[in-house]
This record gives structure tokens, C-alpha cells and sequence, in this order.
């Protein structure tokens, strides 16, 4: 029973149009549910949990989401470029 669950959790969320996320994982253990995994935004993550909690289990829903570390375009370690300059 509770893989079962654990195995429509997951489906949910990565065929949810709202989530679409493939590399969610979500355990059952004791009277928590626990959801980890990496998405590329807190309210990814947000949308994530929400999608767990339309289930209705009756356990804690324990957050272990992380946030992806690879940054958008301009951010921390993309190097801006400079067109060339004409003459």
C-alpha cells in the first residue's frame, strides 16, 4: 500500500501540467511522506508540495526538495558577451 502510494505520487507529479517533473521521489515512511528530488524554482517547488497535498494521505508531507544549482541566463556563471565593436 504504501508503494502504491508512493508510486501514484509520483506519476501525479510528473504528469500534472502544472508540474510535469520527471525526477521527483517520494517515500513513505512511518506517518510521513517524504518528497525530494531537485526543480529549477522555489515555486516549482511550492506547486510540487501542492500537488502531494491534493492527495489527502493523512501524513506529514516532509519538503526535501532541493533547488537546482545550475543558474538561468545571465546569472552567477554565465559570462556576459559583448558584441564587437564596429570601426
Amino acid at each position: 500500500m504504501n508503494e502504491q502510494l508512493a508510486r501514484d505520487l509520483e506519476r501525479d507529479i510528473a504528469t500534472d501540467p502544472r508540474t510535469n517533473e520527471l525526477g521527483i521521489r517520494v517515500q513513505v515512511r512511518g506517518d510521513h511522506l517524504l518528497v525530494s528530488g531537485e526543480v529549477a524554482s522555489e515555486e516549482r517547488r511550492a506547486t510540487v508540495i501542492e500537488v502531494v497535498r491534493e492527495h489527502d494521505t493523512g501524513l506529514e508531507i516532509v519538503d526535501h526538495i532541493m533547488l537546482s544549482a545550475e543558474p538561468g541566463p545571465g546569472g552567477p556563471g554565465h559570462e556576459q558577451i559583448e558584441p564587437p565593436q564596429r570601426s
